[in-house]
């Protein structure tokens, strides 16, 4: 973007230009620590070397960009030179007027023309043409030879402006170090910083030794040290400077042998000429070159109709297994599917037959749970039953010996005894034996009573290990569902992993059928292009021999021609010698430079007076002047107008859209709200 101010110009600011203020800008404190104005000077005095560093890259800009005009006009003026030769050229030959290239045409028009004007001269050389393809060949040898030798001559002549670039490079480079050594704000900090780390080295320790070097004695030493340095690096620019000038000593002799080989080739040319005023007809015809083109285009279209066979072929093949592919997946697939239809068949029947079993075990097994418990109640009752004729016989047979044992004594006291007595006494065995029966039925009711809670109990515990185990054989049923299911699902997998493979595989077949159709394809492309470039081959053959039995006033024009190249050639060369001798001016430039730079630095080592510091501060106003609004000279500038070009503060340029003065204040063009940019300097 090109940056224009109503008040000043880019070139107003030069340096060496400037007068010196009557004032200097700041002064630095000698002097403990940094204050306020220290920090102030250090910032100012860092802007101002950067805006001279961009003072040089814009120097260099511009010089590059006058270089670039000068080669544009250069190229320009050969553009108009070819256009007005080959005009006269064409008009002279009769074939009438060609249209005329315009630089500012797109690329695809410039081919386009570029390709008729091909044409139309390959027509006029044809029609009068009669050259020796062997003597034209040799002469083209000698042209790419000079091509060859221009080539290695701007290569090395780009390969030098590179290392010159590397060169200002580095000089920027020592320029900017030796304006940060010769500043006093970086030395005064560089103190300030020396003194911090020095006094927090002796709070560390705890003590001091008493013996400190002063703090003028350290920068004396840095300065010298960065002096020799700074000497070190100006002697390694010279040796640089004394190569890139051997180096431009051997362009310059390449550059001559070059003219050598230009004056060789020039005279080849006359030989050349000569040659092809004297030559006969016959003379082609006996060329071994026109025989060996014969035979090769008949070996070509040999191959041609092999490869054309070959095509067939391979064609009738790849639909021969594109239908075997096909029958191939049809079989597959119609066998996975009634084979899984099968499966499932079998599976279903196996699972109705499951639950069936099932079914009729569980039942058998609740009914042989009740005969059991059934047959047991049966065998407790016989038990109780026995039991108790026992417990009769027993009794009946305890009263049987009782009375056979206390029968005659009884019957003999009886007989003694009194009637009323014998009474009394019947009165009480009758209530004895009253009580004794009821205690009899009493343990008797007791006994049964406890058998029968036992008999119950028994058969509750029955049943509830009827229940347990009817819930073992649900759970063990269950278990065995869940193995068969765990079974099936696992065949399943299988199942599906064998179709899944399957899948892959014919996903990799048909891959593999795909890629050999593609290579078939690619390989019918390249047998296409083959034949296509025989065929043009062929034809370029059949043209090439009709010109060269033409007429041999194209080939005098041609070497016309290349004359006209040859002197393209050596301005080309004059270009490169020009373009060499700019070189060294901006050699001589950057040693002025250096030895300008090398007295400022004398000047500022040997007097360091307030007039520097004024002419510092001068050039610091006339930068800082660039770079403020020209409207209000208080913002920086942060908005370009595109329409234009010109920079101002965006407050200003709002204004004046708020007021709806939509025009530019350098130049009055019109503007708006879409033409604004901003840009950070």
């Amino acid at each position: 973007m090109e940056f224009e101010d109503r008040k000043r110009k880019l070139e107003d600011a030069d340096s060496a230009d400037l007068e010196p203020s009557k004032k200097a800008l700041q002064k630095l404190s000698v002097s403990g620590p940094l204050t306020q104005e220290d920090v102030v000077l250090y910032k100012k005095e860092a802007i101002w070397r950067q805006m001279k560093f961009y003072k040089l890259q814009a120097q260099e800009v511009k010089s590059e960009l006058q270089r670039y005009e000068s080669r544009f006009k250069a190229y320009v003026a050969s553009h108009l030179l070819i256009e007005s030769w080959l005009a006269t050229v064409v008009k002279a030959l009769g074939k009438g007027d060609i249209k005329k290239l315009d630089l500012t045409c797109s690329s695809k028009d410039a081919e386009a023309l570029l390709e008729e004007r091909r044409e139309l001269l390959l027509d006029v050389f044809k029609s009068n043409s009669n050259i020796d393809k062997d003597e034209s060949i040799a002469k083209i040898c000698d042209i790419v030879a000079l091509e060859r030798d221009k080539t290695e001559a701007q290569n090395l002549h780009a390969s030098l402006k590179e290392k010159i670039t590397e060169l200002e490079n580095q000089l920027r480079e020592l320029q900017m170090a030796k304006d940060r050594s010769e500043s006093a704000s970086i030395k005064r900090v560089q103190v300030n910083n020396k003194q911090k780390v020095e006094t927090s080295d002796d709070n560390v320790n705890g003590s001091s030794n008493g013996e400190s070097t002063p703090v003028e004695v350290k920068k004396e030493g840095v300065n010298e040290e960065q002096a020799n340095i700074y000497k070190k690096e100006l002697e390694d620019l010279r040796i640089e400077h004394d190569l890139v000038k051997a180096g431009l000593d051997s362009v310059t002799e390449s550059l001559k042998a070059a003219n050598v080989k230009l004056s060789n080739a020039e005279q080849t040319n006359l030989d050349l000429i000569h040659k092809l005023n004297n030559l006969d007809e016959p003379e082609l015809l006996k060329s071994a070159r026109y025989v060996t083109i014969l035979s090769q285009n008949k070996s070509l279209n040999e191959n041609n109709s092999q490869l054309l066979k070959l095509k067939d072929e391979l064609v009738q093949k790849l639909s021969a297994l594109e239908d075997k592919e096909g029958q191939f997946v049809k079989s597959v697939s119609t066998e996975i599917l009634e084979e899984n239809r099968h499966l499932k068949e079998l599976l279903s029947k196996a699972e109705n037959d499951l639950v069936r079993v099932r079914t009729v075990r569980d039942e058998l097994i609740g009914k042989l749970a009740v005969f059991k418990l059934e047959l047991e109640q049966a065998k407790s009752s016989k038990e109780i039953l026995a039991l108790n004729d026992i417990l009769n016989q027993r009794l009946h047979k305890l009263e049987e010996t009782l009375a056979a044992q206390f029968a005659p004594e009884v019957d003999a006291n009886l007989e003694a005894l009194e009637k009323s007595e014998l009474i009394k006494r019947l009165q009480i065995l009758s209530g004895e034996l009253k009580d004794l029966e009821s205690a009899f039925q009493e343990t008797r009711g007791l006994a049964l009573e406890k058998l029968k809670d036992f008999a119950d109990k028994d058969g509750f515990v029955k049943k509830l290990t009827v229940e347990k185990n009817k819930a073992d054989q649900k759970y063990f049923a269950s278990m065995r569902v869940k193995d068969l299911l765990a079974a099936e699902n696992k065949i399943l997998k299988t199942q599906i992993a064998k179709s899944q493979e399957l899948l892959q595989k014919q996903g990799d077949i048909e891959k593999a059928y795909a890629s050999k159709i593609d290579i078939m394809n690619k390989s019918l492309t390249e047998l296409k292009a083959i034949k296509e470039s025989s065929i043009r081959e062929t034809s370029k053959l059949y043209e090439s021999v009709k010109s060269l039995t033409r007429h041999r006033e194209g080939a005098t024009k041609e070497i016309s021609q290349l004359k006209e190249e040859l002197k393209t050639i050596s301005k080309q060369k004059e270009a490169l010698v020009d373009e060499l001798s700019d070189i060294k001016y901006t050699l001589g430039k950057l040693q002025g430079k250096l030895r300008a730079t090398d007295s400022l630095l004398q000047k500022y080592k040997s007097n360091n007076t307030s007039s520097i510091l004024q002419e510092d501060e001068k050039q610091l106003e006339a930068l800082r002047s660039i770079t403020k609004c020209s409207v209000c000279s208080k913002n920086w500038k942060n908005t370009a107008i595109t329409a234009c070009g010109h920079v101002f503060c965006d407050g200003c340029v709002q204004e004046r859209l708020n007021a709806r003065l939509r025009r530019c204040p350098t130049c009055n063009k019109g503007f708006s709200s879409n033409d604004l940019l901003s840009v950070h300097l």
